[in-house]
């Protein structure tokens, strides 16, 4: 299915909690493209998605591959790699990054000590470095600077076709910490926050 996204995967900065965020013109983002697991890492995949990216990614991690090793296999095996767009982060802050060559226009990444960032049918690359640029300036937890950061991705653009669904889900070690999501919405992103503001009173 193809979808106009963007997505942030990232780490707290004392390494004990990993997330993903997402928000898109499509709907139930959060059932396709953010996967993350216990103590093993993140993982988006979207534009042309193929879930098996995530399920599968998160296994081959598990079992001992590095971020690239996993993504390697995993585009070795698919046909169809060039509509994916792919990002892979570890707890040791092992990062990679794929986007084909068939993914729609405009797509970029951008990536940081602590996180990666990708989009693709956005309206340009100030939304990749609006989420950047956010969540490295904001303090706090780490759910709400991801979910800050998306807000601010879709102040800067966003989707070319406007946001109807996002998704945030944040691990640590041991167990799930966040996991929201949010569908058919007019304000997905803001709709978000508002959840992740109840639950941490």
């Amino acid at each position: 299915m193809k979808t106009g996204t963007f997505s942030i995967l990232a780490m707290s900065p004392d390494s004990k909690l990993m997330g993903v965020a997402v928000a898109s013109g499509s709907t139930s983002v959060g059932d396709r493209v953010p996967h993350a697991m216990l103590g093993v890492g993140v993982i988006a995949t979207q534009a042309y998605t193929n879930v098996a990216y995530g399920t599968k990614g998160l296994e081959l991690l598990a079992n001992g591959l590095s971020p690239k090793e996993a993504l390697n296999k995993l585009l070795m095996e698919d046909s169809g790699r060039e509509l994916r767009q792919v990002a892979i982060m570890d707890f040791t802050k092992r990062k990679t990054v794929f986007t084909g060559t068939g993914v729609p226009d405009w797509h970029g990444a951008a990536t940081g000590e602590n996180y990666v960032v990708i989009g693709n049918l956005l309206a340009g690359k100030n939304v990749v470095l609006g989420i950047a640029e956010e969540f490295e300036k904001t303090s706090g937890g780490l759910a709400w600077r991801m979910a800050r950061a998306l807000k601010a991705g879709s102040e800067s653009g966003g989707d070319r076709r406007g946001e109807r669904s996002a998704a945030l889900v944040v691990v640590d070690r041991e167990k799930l910490e966040v996991k929201i999501k949010v569908d058919e919405h007019e304000a997905p992103i803001g709709e978000l926050i508002r959840k992740l503001e109840i639950r941490v009173r």
